[in-house]
């Protein structure tokens, strides 16, 4: 891990970031499986997945295949001593699902259609991603987040929209509504869409998400998602 510098109003604070430079935010990205034996072919054909049987996962090393991946820090740059880099983590608690679990955005953004290349959709399919909702000082520099997961809301898109409907049936009007939008959960876990929208939509969800994180580190804690849309669209 690294320290990575973020400013505030008042002063800088220092950020917990990767070694391969970006600020860590971790995510889950949800797969379901269809055929685990062909996952696993997968993974030992690909010579940046190594299987580590201490944790039970297979780690994606950036290295091989994945090294025309871009980060905030090439692979040139990263020093011989941090190689390979452990950009990811795939686990398989049931045997219908697996994760992906990675420390950054970036990662994701990067890994969601890499992988996509190599999984086809008749092994596994991404279903859903869940993303921590926070950044980290250096001092809270973890190893495992799997507590973060463990508390993480699932958003069902028609709960939500049936809630808004029903909202409207009792006579409330969309700006009432929009204003009175709650702030993300902690963990959050949602539909990742992937398939229909493309990469682009899921990561315009995700940097939306960080900013807002950055906003809450920074000290404006009543920042929403709302706040950052509407910004986006007045500029």
């Amino acid at each position: 891990m690294q320290i990575v510098k973020g400013d505030t109003s008042n002063e800088k604070r220092q950020l917990l970031g990767t070694v391969t430079g970006e600020i860590v935010q971790p995510v889950r990205i949800y797969y379901r499986i269809k055929d685990k034996e062909a996952v696993r072919r997968v993974f030992s054909k690909l010579k940046c997945i190594d299987f580590d049987s201490d944790r039970d996962r297979y780690v994606w090393l950036y290295q091989k295949e994945s090294k025309k991946l871009t980060f905030k820090k090439p692979y040139s740059s990263i020093p011989s001593q941090y190689r390979p880099v452990v950009i990811g983590s795939f686990f398989s608690k049931k045997p219908s699902e697996m994760y992906l679990e990675i420390r950054s955005i970036e990662r994701a953004i990067e890994g969601i259609p890499f992988f996509d290349t190599h999984i086809k959709r008749y092994m596994a399919e991404i279903e859903d991603i869940s993303i921590v909702n926070r950044l980290f000082s250096p001092e809270e520099n973890l190893t495992d987040f799997s507590e973060f997961f463990d508390k993480e809301v699932i958003i069902e898109p028609e709960e939500k929209i049936n809630k808004l409907k029903a909202d409207l049936a009792q006579g409330k009007t969309l700006d009432k509504i929009l204003n009175e939008e709650e702030l993300l959960p902690m963990v959050e876990r949602f539909p990742s869409h992937f398939y229909e929208d493309g990469i682009n939509s899921l990561k315009f969800s995700l940097r939306a998400r960080q900013h807002v994180a950055m906003q809450h580190w920074s000290g404006n804690t009543r920042y929403t998602l709302r706040d950052y849309i509407s910004g986006s669209v007045s500029h």
